[in-house]
């Protein structure tokens, strides 16, 4: 019952359905049910204080109890966040992610792209009935329509083209939710509608859809959450040139035409920390990574500084797994950015300083700070390197970065004093210039791209176009709670307040248009709003004001700002102060819930100015974006004084997000405001799942459970006439046709036709809740002109009246099926206790069987056993015979080797005695001439050296003749004189001797010339050999260095196959999981297929119970008509005879015989027809009290009728046996009673009889490899002809024998009819 379906909280699931089982005062039992509706969770006892109204919400359930599933909400009888969330489940597990609420569309991201949803057909359906079809007056469009984000878009183009009202979009939620793919499935929408300006307009068009990937590239960074989260929200503003609408009617356009003619992006809250840190799994913006995976000859032309740079050389980046973004890698999606920018018009040049720009980002990561050794209260640069890199790429000298990194300028007066660092504060300081950098880079990109697709610089019909329509997109962050809450969830909370605000001006405005058009007087509404919590943050005296003061005063800290904050707002509701707080905390209680702030570090981050040495280093800077950009920005934050004196005050973050915001909110409250709010399903980002919890927090932040309260408040269920009226007639005691009688014809004011029964109706049902507000009678619903709308408790106090009078009915109905459920049990008794006795028969014969089975197997095993043996001995004899074989053999093959080897050894020596021989006796010859020449030459020598030790003594001995010769002229006495001749002759040597010493001397001098010859000739090749070895050096050097380039341009391709080796990785990966995903599919197929089988299995034996029962029934007729027979007189037919011979053609045909379970009567006996044809007995129209089968046979003019050695012909149960040595036993169709052998086309015959009772289960014969298994049987009405099988098929698996067996395949069987069974070996 509707009515006892409810929904209760859980705090795992926000909400679970459940059945209320009673009430005690505030506490009621429910019986609790999972989130799918599918597993009970138990009984529980919830207090209905805790519930809105006391009143636990009511499912959305048909008159069956299914859980109703709408396109549009509003049309749910039952409103409220229960509702919405399991409306929202049930449509995202049937693809189908877009639901309406009124005109808000809530997008659920499936994680996956739904191709039907976003083709050509699709998009022409919606822009054909929502644009260019004619409306009816007071008709919905959207009729017949799906939820779509067309729709949303559609309407938006038709009011700036029709109403020539600025339009605006806005989309909201968490990260990886869908809001960027949603922006882009609008944006080209939008730009795929325009038409009339042909390829003037294509131009633009890509221009403006170019500009996205660009602020994707550097706006956006992978996250936990989403692996292509906005880091910044953005306002695109969509330029349209509209046509006149008088100009058009002249052209037959009901519709004027709007021409894209260009875009403006604004952006906000720049997430700037995620430039110098993020979490683990995360990354930094995808721009750094696409510019370190860009493509060699890319990063020669635009960034050879980074040629051999990787993403571990960068501290800010951080070495990652390759992330694939929309199925690119960082290097495609380069390409991808590349091709943007140049679609902007950026030279060579600009895309240079742009690329060498955002490497400076990343190298200041690099720069590393230390203690100085002689002042700690000092810093110093300890990464020397990575400085001069900086210098280098940012162009400004080594000393000026330093300087500008580790000392601060402080302005006193008129005077100025340098201030060293500290180590952390340096660290902080290089990262807040990274950070300002890369901002300053991201709002210089924002403009160019505003510059190139602007419609005043781009569209050609500028200056005929006085304004342009707007189409505005706003792609901004949801509503943020975490743990920790800074500065950033401030100002983003901020932001939703101000759009939830002017969203519940909508929706407040969409429920009088409402109630208007249903002719209901609205009256006055309270409803909550969120003007207290906007007046705490943005007010006079509020949290933005304090925390500006505490920026300029001076030692102004985030302690005293929250103390500051919490004493002068002390009054507002809206500020929550708790004694546990930090005295940095203080909470907020907005309109999703109440959020706490943690103010460490707000007044740092509300100043966000950079030091002036950082300004003037950047002043230096040889690249203009830096150098311009940064210098602009100080200069822009600067604001002079009032009064005249000449002061300068800093702007805040917090002063220009406000006046941003302020702006932009004026913007939108100009235009006509309509609303996508994205959820994500579940934080594993798995299609087709929902976690219900996290989807009900989304919902309540989105606003959309606000939204819902507003539009219920006066009236919080509403139905549709017909569904009133359908669901309640039941207590107005009116049945449903005498109400259609009475339907009138549709009106203005009576859309239905049943608006006065319908107020009729309820006027009679609700007169109890009517009641008197100041003299007035106010009752407990209204009735519109489609809809009936209630007051709280009216619809809840009719479910309970309806509860009692659908109970009177569920009394009867339960009474009728308690008697049919016991006479079924009763009947089902009787059934399996003839069964059972069948059983235990089947189970003593089989038992028989088995024995003698195993019997005759244990025989046979003896045998083989025997034979095998024997087979044993014979293959040891030859294994030994053989063993000696080999082994004399082996004896006779090594003697032989041996003796062969002995010889060629000895072959071998003499071989080579004859072979060296001569060389031995040319060398000792050799030798020995060269003794002769050695002994010849040493001679030589000492006879020389005798004559020259002659020589000198003959020299000797003349000088001293000389010397006493003249030292005896003085003398008185002079010496004895010697003979002239003979001094001569002991002065010169013989002549003889003389001339055998020249001969010796000449032989020695020719001797010495040869071996000088000798040795110059060996001297020449050698110089000759050192030569070549020089060129050949020189050779190998040349080579050495070709080597060295190749292996550096080796190196340079591992590290791009090292990419290619990791992308290849994560696709493995993916295809690995694909690979796992098919085999758990296969092996719950299989697990199906298997289960299948078995039931098969279950279903056959249970057929073949019941066909056991029909052949115990049919043989005990037989008796009983025997023995009537025979007690009333009547000649005992020879059918019915045993004592007759076997040979007897004896045959029963039973048509439309029916088995009742009275006993039998003398009527029965008269109402036999018996004719004698010779070949059997025809019993037609028997009734016998047995079973009740139905049991046919061939038609009469069947030629196979016609049997040799006929016998007893009976029903079987359905089933098969096998034997051992091929004989088979049919047990299911019709099988031979009796010895004999009949011949008969489609029946089963053999030569010997079966045995009397048959095995229900299938066995296998281990040693005969017999195999038995039961084979698929499709149910089929019986033919006409009679008891037969038909056609054998199996779609089970077959079997088959392994050794000398047999392979059966059961017969397809529908009911009692089998024709045609094919029985044999395989």
């Amino acid at each position: 019952m509707s009515d006892s379906c409810v929904y209760i909280r859980d705090e795992d699931h926000g909400w679970l359905p459940a059945n209320v089982l009673s009430q005690d005062g505030l506490n009621v039992t429910v019986k609790a049910f999972s989130a799918d509706g599918k597993n009970s969770l138990g009984e529980r006892t919830v207090n209905i204080k805790e519930y809105p109204d006391q009143q636990l919400p009511l499912q959305n359930v048909d008159a069956n109890g299914n859980l109703m599933e709408m396109p549009d909400m509003v049309d749910l009888p039952s409103l409220h966040e229960a509702a919405i969330l399991y409306n929202l489940k049930v449509r995202h597990q049937a693809d189908k992610p877009y639901t309406r609420v009124g005109d808000l569309i809530i997008a659920v991201n499936p994680f996956k792209w739904l191709e039907k949803l976003y083709c050509d057909e699709n998009r022409e359906k919606y822009v054909s009935q929502l644009i260019y079809k004619s409306s009816t007056s007071g008709a919905d469009m959207r009729a017949g329509l799906d939820p779509h984000v067309y729709e949303t878009s559609c309407m938006a183009y038709r009011g700036l083209a029709a109403d020539g009202k600025h339009q605006s979009i806005l989309v909201s939620g968490e990260s990886g939710a869908g809001k960027t793919e949603t922006v882009k499935i609008v944006m080209r929408h939008l730009s795929s509608v325009t038409s009339g300006a042909g390829e003037k307009s294509s131009r633009v068009v890509q221009r403006v859809l170019d500009g996205q990937p660009l602020l994707e590239a550097f706006g956006n960074a992978k996250t936990v959450r989403n692996d292509n989260s906005s880091r910044f929200g953005k306002f695109i503003q969509m330029e349209f040139d509209v046509e006149d609408a008088t100009q058009a009617a002249f052209s037959g356009r009901a519709i004027p035409n709007c021409v894209l003619a260009g875009s403006v992006c604004e952006t906000y809250l720049l997430e700037k920390s995620r430039v110098v840190s993020h979490e683990e799994g995360e990354r930094g913006y995808h721009i750094f990574y696409q510019v370190l995976a860009a493509s060699d000859d890319a990063k020669q032309k635009y960034m050879p500084h980074l040629s051999k740079k990787s993403q571990a050389d960068f501290r800010y980046i951080g070495a990652t797994e390759p992330v694939k973004i929309d199925g690119l890698f960082d290097d495609e999606r380069f390409k991808i950015t590349l091709d943007a920018l140049k679609l902007l018009d950026m030279s060579e040049d600009k895309l240079q300083t742009l690329f060498k720009a955002i490497t400076c980002v990343m190298q200041l990561g690099n720069i590393t700070f230390a203690e100085d050794p002689d002042d700690s209260e000092k810093s110093v640069i300890s990464s020397l390197d990575e400085l001069v890199t900086l210098s280098e790429w940012i162009g400004v000298p080594k000393d000026k970065v330093e300087r500008s990194l580790t000392y601060r300028t402080i302005v006193a007066g008129k005077e100025q004093y340098e201030v060293p660092l500290k180590v952390t504060d340096a660290r902080d300081g290089c990262d807040a210039f990274a950070k300002e950098i890369y901002q300053q880079i991201f709002e210089w990109l924002v403009r160019e791209i505003n510059h190139k697709t602007c419609a005043e610089n781009n569209y050609d019909d500028a200056e005929q176009v006085e304004e342009y329509g707007l189409i505005a997109l706003l792609d901004i962050f949801g509503f943020e709670s975490f743990e920790i809450n800074r500065f950033e969830q401030l100002c983003i909370n901020y932001t939703n307040e101000k759009l939830q605000q002017k969203y519940t001006v909508d929706i407040f405005r969409s429920v009088q248009e409402e109630y208007t058009q249903e002719g209901i007087e609205l009256g006055n509404i309270q409803f909550v709003d969120n003007v207290e919590v906007l007046r705490l943050i943005e007010g006079k005296i509020g949290i933005i004001s304090v925390l500006n003061e505490e920026c300029v005063r001076p030692k102004g800290n985030d302690i005293s700002f929250v103390s500051k904050v919490k004493e002068i707002n002390k009054e507002m509701s809206a500020l929550v102060s708790e004694k546990l707080h930090k005295p940095t905390e203080f909470a907020i209680e907005h309109y999703a819930g109440v959020v706490k702030y943690d103010s460490t570090m707000f007044v740092q981050k509300n100043t966000d100015t950079l030091p002036k040495d950082m300004i003037d280093c950047a002043c230096l800077s040889s690249n203009e974006i830096i150098k311009v950009e940064l210098k602009a920005a100080a200069d822009a934050k600067l604001v002079t004084g009032a009064a005249g004196r000449g002061r300068t005050n800093t702007i805040t973050v917090a002063t220009k997000f406000k006046s941003q915001l302020t702006s932009l909110m004026n913007d939108i409250t100009q235009t006509n405001t309509r609303y996508i709010r994205c959820i994500k399903p579940n934080p594993q980002k798995v299609p087709n799942e929902m976690d219900m919890f996290s989807s009900s927090e989304q919902l309540r932040c989105a606003g959309v459970v606000a939204a819902v309260t507003i539009s219920r408040v006066a009236f919080p269920n509403r139905l549709t006439h017909e569904t009133a009226l359908e669901r309640f007639s039941c207590l107005s005691h009116v049945t449903l046709d005498s109400l259609v009688e009475k339907r009138k014809e549709s009106s203005e004011n009576d859309t239905s036709g049943y608006k006065e029964i319908v107020q009729d109706t309820f006027d009679e049902l609700l007169k109890d809740q009517e009641k008197e507000d100041e003299g007035k009678l106010v009752k407990a619903f209204e009735c519109g002109s489609s809809r009936v709308y209630f007051r709280l408790g009216a619809l809840e106090s009719l479910e309970a009246k309806r509860l009692i009078a659908l109970g009177v009915f569920a009394t009867a109905i339960e009474r009728i099926v308690r008697g049919f459920t016991a006479r079924s049990l009763y009947w089902k008794l009787i059934s399996a206790s003839i069964v059972s006795q069948a059983n235990a028969r089947r189970t003593v014969g089989r038992k028989k069987f088995l024995r003698a089975k195993q019997n005759a197997i244990n025989i046979e095993c003896w045998v083989r056993c025997v034979y095998a043996k024997r087979e044993l001995k014979r293959l040891v004899r030859n294994k030994a015979a053989t063993k000696i074989q080999s082994r004399w053999r082996t004896v006779m093959a090594v003697a032989s080797l041996t003796k062969s080897k002995n010889a060629a050894v000895l072959i071998q020596k003499i071989t080579r005695g004859a072979l060296q021989r001569p060389k031995y006796c040319a060398a000792l010859k050799e030798a020995e001439e060269e003794a002769r020449v050695n002994s010849k030459v040493a001679a030589l020598q000492k006879r020389l050296q005798e004559a020259e030790m002659k020589f000198f003594q003959a020299d000797k001995l003349r000088i001293e003749a000389e010397k006493r010769a003249a030292g005896q002229s003085g003398d008185e006495i002079a010496p004895p004189s010697v003979p002239v001749e003979a001094q001569a002759a002991s002065e010169q040597p013989a002549p003889e001797q003389s001339k055998a010493l020249i001969d010796e001397s000449n032989e020695m001098l020719d001797y010495f010339r040869k071996e000088v010859f000798k040795l110059k000739s060996a001297n020449y090749l050698l110089r000759t050999d050192l030569q070549a070895q020089q060129d050949e050096h020189r050779e190998l050097q040349s080579r050495a260095e070709a080597t060295e380039a190749s292996y550096t341009a080796m190196r340079q391709n591992i590290g791009k196959l090292s990419q290619s080796n990791m992308r290849l990785a994560v696709e493995l990966g993916e295809e690995k999981s694909f690979i796992l995903k098919l085999k758990k599919d296969l092996k719950m197929d299989r697990i199906r297929h298997n289960a299948e089988i078995q039931r098969k299995s279950e279903e056959v034996l249970g057929r073949d119970k019941v066909h056991q029962m029909e052949v115990k029934k049919l043989t005990n007729d037989i008796s009983r008509l025997r023995a009537l027979c025979v007690e009333n007189g009547v000649e005992v037919p020879e059918h019915f005879d045993d004592k007759k011979p076997k040979t007897a053609s004896i045959g029963l045909k039973f048509e439309r015989a029916t088995f009742q379970t009275d006993p039998f009567k003398d009527s029965l006996l008269r109402s036999l027809e018996i004719h004698n044809k010779g070949d059997g007995t025809s019993l037609s129209k028997a009734s016998f009290a047995s079973g009740d089968p139905s049991l046919t046979q061939p038609s009469s003019d069947d030629d196979s009728n016609t049997w040799r050695k006929p016998r007893h012909h009976f029903r079987a149960p359905l089933g098969a046996y096998q034997g051992r040595g091929g004989r088979h036993y049919h047990r299911g169709g019709s099988f031979i009673a009796g010895r004999g052998r009949y011949h008969h086309p489609g029946r089963y015959h053999h030569s010997q009889k079966p045995p009397t009772s048959l095995n229900k289960d299938i066995s296998l014969n281990k040693n005969t490899g017999t195999s038995l298994g039961a084979a698929a049987r499709t149910a089929a009405p019986p033919s006409s002809g009679g008891s037969s099988l038909a056609n054998a098929s199996t779609s089970g698996p077959k079997l088959s024998g392994s050794k000398g067996g047999t392979s059966l395949a059961a017969a397809a069987t529908g009911g009692s009819s089998l024709s045609r069974a094919r029985v044999g070996r395989k």
